[in-house]
């Protein structure tokens, strides 16, 4: 390698050094948890239209919530994939799904900035907030 190279290759590697570092930092910032403070009336009704809507959640978990042969009720009962029925587990499960079930991601094709909507009416609904 000529000395021209090296330096070509130092000027490379200083340069980007500072955006290895700042991505780093970044990676390490704590994630924001998801506030049940900032669910609105209006998010949980459109979280409902969602949900009996184009997410087809009740197709498996019932008109109300009450579940069926293929899922789980969404209302209070032992949770046992969103533990404790938290709202970021729920925004969990529907982000991600449960291997091994019909439970999928983003089900019905649901955009990720729907998925804090319809996690907060099932949240809300599980804890007696809003009728089914």
């Amino acid at each position: 390698m000529t000395c021209v190279a090296v330096a070509q290759l130092a000027v490379a590697l200083f340069a980007i050094a500072p955006l290895a570092s700042a991505r780093s930092a970044a990676a390490q910032q704590p994630v924001a948890e998801p506030d049940t403070g900032s669910i609105t009336p209006a998010m949980v009704e459109a979280g409902r239209a969602i949900f009996h809507g184009r997410g087809t959640c009740f197709a498996c978990h019932g008109m109300k919530l009450e579940g069926g042969p293929v899922a789980p009720t969404l209302l209070a009962h032992a949770w046992r994939d969103a533990k404790n029925g938290d709202y970021k587990a729920i925004i969990g499960v529907v982000s991600h799904g449960v291997p091994g079930t019909a439970m999928v991601a983003y089900p019905g094709g649901i955009a990720k900035s729907e998925v804090p909507i319809v996690a907060a009416y099932v949240w809300s609904a599980t804890r007696g907030r809003v009728k089914p």
